[in-house]
């Protein structure tokens, strides 16, 4: 399967400079440097590495509702992320993987204090170094007590085989260009009111939002290594959403969302009237759909479908922090060189990639949040599992990041940190099949199993997964749109209240064809350390067999009375 894709090329080890340095650097590489000369409480350990990252978010959103205006906001926030380590890279104040999330009653007061810090919204630099020097000061001597902590555990636990508590990095020094956006807010507040008044026209809609938002962030990075990193991106996005009650009171809803990283990305006005349309007839077919019962059999998941589950099913546990931990899993941890999938799949990483096929991906960047460059990180070649997503945290065999410690910025304003996360993880196949004749495989698989239809699963919402050791390593996925098929016809029926799920060793074994149909999936991934922008790419996915359960069901029935009409509202539509 062959793409045209927009790749940034790699930047390690070596200086590229775009523009001239932002002062905010220059303050920051000063009071880093006082940091690592000065700071050190008597008879203790000194810091032995020390990072600071500054990311500097303005955005402006507005949503609507009806053809009402329900919110409009410019904000400019900024978020200190305060790296002190004691010790040495082979061991340090970290705690082990299982131990950064766990509720610690010091570490919660440690960081409500840490998040306390006034971070200035302008680049005076004097006040800039008085929110560094307190944050520096407020995690150098946790990292003592945390050191502390540490050795008296090793002196009385047993310890299993640990890697290194830190990797060692070439640095790299990058000046990029400042991000920033110039946007018409007034009239995107008309276009979302204009959007939303389309809504009006179906009163069999019970709730419908549209909203449009732009951010900017810039990242400023440097570290006692001798990182110096500057860059910056600018994220669009319209998003669309409709929902109605079916008359047994569940809910039903479905969605478009638009991404890009340029505001001619988004769709014109005739298309996003043609998407609402589209969007309004499937929700209203969703309420007269039936309900699916309980059900395991052979399932065709289509490409925008398929992202999620690979998504769900094996993006997570390729995480290299849940490689070596008491609490996940490790179900791939002893399988790297084995076959884990059919050989004609092979899967990488790469946030390197801007677009595909001309499409944004959303989960693009030239640098990590520990300050390396993302990388093309190929993980199954040829059905093998050859690689992990890796942070600065080093697992057996693994050594290195390859650019993948990422952390949504609200976490660590409040002390979390970054861990390995997905970027744009894409699955490519040797063997593309026609979607066509993956439907005949379908049904073909069917009447084999004599089971008497299979599903065709067409959109999905989203799902979530279990990694940890305490329950049944399983993944959950919420499609919207399923089709249940007929075996013996083809006819294809719409249903609801569908959730499907497994174990995914024994759903990654159940692929047996996939298609030639590669689509994009921008979505928002959420784990340990908070919800970061990635994208996927899958072709369609048919599998042998999928177990499908039953959503919740609604208790509420629909409203009494019929929506206001008449001259109670103003139904007239908008004008394009």
């Amino acid at each position: 399967m062959r793409a045209k894709v927009l790749l940034v090329p790699a930047l390690l080890g070596f200086a590229t400079l775009w523009a001239g340095a932002n002062p905010i650097l220059n303050t920051m590489q000063a009071e880093l440097d006082r940091s690592m000369q000065k700071l050190q409480l008597e008879g203790e350990k000194p810091p032995y590495f020390i990072s600071y990252l500054l990311v500097d978010r303005k955005e402006f959103s507005t949503k609507a509702s009806l053809g009402a205006l329900m919110d409009s906001d410019d904000e400019h926030y900024r978020f200190l992320y305060v790296q002190v380590r004691v010790g040495d890279y082979e061991f340090d104040n970290m705690p082990a993987p299982e131990e950064l999330f766990s509720w610690d009653e010091d570490k919660q007061e440690q960081d409500a204090e840490y998040a306390k810090v006034p971070i200035p919204l302008t680049d005076d630099p004097a006040l800039l170094r008085h929110a560094l020097w307190l944050a520096t000061d407020m995690r150098y001597k946790w990292a003592l007590k945390q050191f502390a902590k540490k050795e008296g555990q090793r002196l009385r636990e047993v310890q299993e085989e640990r890697s290194d508590d830190f990797s060692q990095e070439e640095p790299c020094s990058y000046i990029g260009k400042q991000a920033s956006f110039v946007i018409n807010e007034t009239k995107w507040e008309e276009n979302v009111k204009n959007y939303s008044s389309l809504f009006k026209e179906y009163p069999e809609i019970l709730e419908s939002r549209v909203s449009f938002s732009v951010e900017a962030r810039n990242d400023y990075f440097t570290s006692s290594e001798g990182s110096s990193i500057q860059h910056g991106k600018v994220y669009y996005w319209l998003l669309i959403s409709a929902s109605t009650k079916a008359p047994d009171g569940m809910w039903v809803r479905s969605y478009r969302n638009f991404f890009g990283w340029d505001e001619k990305d988004l769709p014109d006005d005739a298309e996003v009237q043609m998407e609402i349309q589209a969007l309004v007839n499937e929700v209203l077919a969703l309420r007269d759909a039936p309900v699916m019962e309980a059900y395991a059999g052979p399932a065709l998941i289509e490409s925008r479908a398929a992202a999620v589950f690979m998504h769900e099913t094996f993006g997570h546990r390729l995480e290299s922090h849940r490689q070596e931990s008491k609490e996940y899993g490790e179900i791939f941890k002893d399988k790297v060189g084995t076959r884990i999938m059919p050989a004609f799949i092979s899967v990488y990483d790469d946030p390197t990639i801007k677009e595909y096929q001309g499409i944004p991906l959303d989960g693009y960047y030239l640098f990590d949040d520990e300050g390396v460059a993302g990388r093309r990180t190929e993980l199954i070649k040829d059905g093998i599992l050859v690689d992990f997503l890796c942070s600065r945290r080093p697992i057996k065999g693994f050594n290195n990041s390859n650019g993948h410690g990422r952390a949504m910025m609200q976490m660590v304003g409040y002390g979390d940190v970054p861990v390995s996360r997905q970027g744009n993880l894409i699955l490519e196949t040797s063997k593309p099949v026609p979607f066509g004749k993956l439907k005949k495989r379908l049904l073909s698989e069917c009447r084999k199993q004599n089971k008497p239809y299979g599903l065709i699963f067409v959109r999905s919402e989203g799902g979530g997964t279990i990694t940890g050791r305490y329950y049944m390593e399983s993944y959950q996925s919420y499609p919207l749109l399923v089709y249940r098929v007929d075996a013996r016809t083809g006819k294809e029926e719409l249903v609801r209240g569908v959730k499907f799920g497994g174990t995914p060793l024994v759903s990654l074994d159940k692929i047996v064809a996939t298609g030639d149909d590669p689509e994009v999936f921008n979505g928002h991934c959420g784990a340990e350390s908070g919800v970061v922008p990635v994208g996927i790419i899958s072709p369609s996915i048919l599998l042998s067999e999928i177990e499908i359960a039953k959503q919740p069901a609604g208790i509420q029935k629909p409203p009494i009375l019929p929506p206001p009409s008449g001259e109670e509202v103003d139904n007239q539509s908008p004008e394009f």
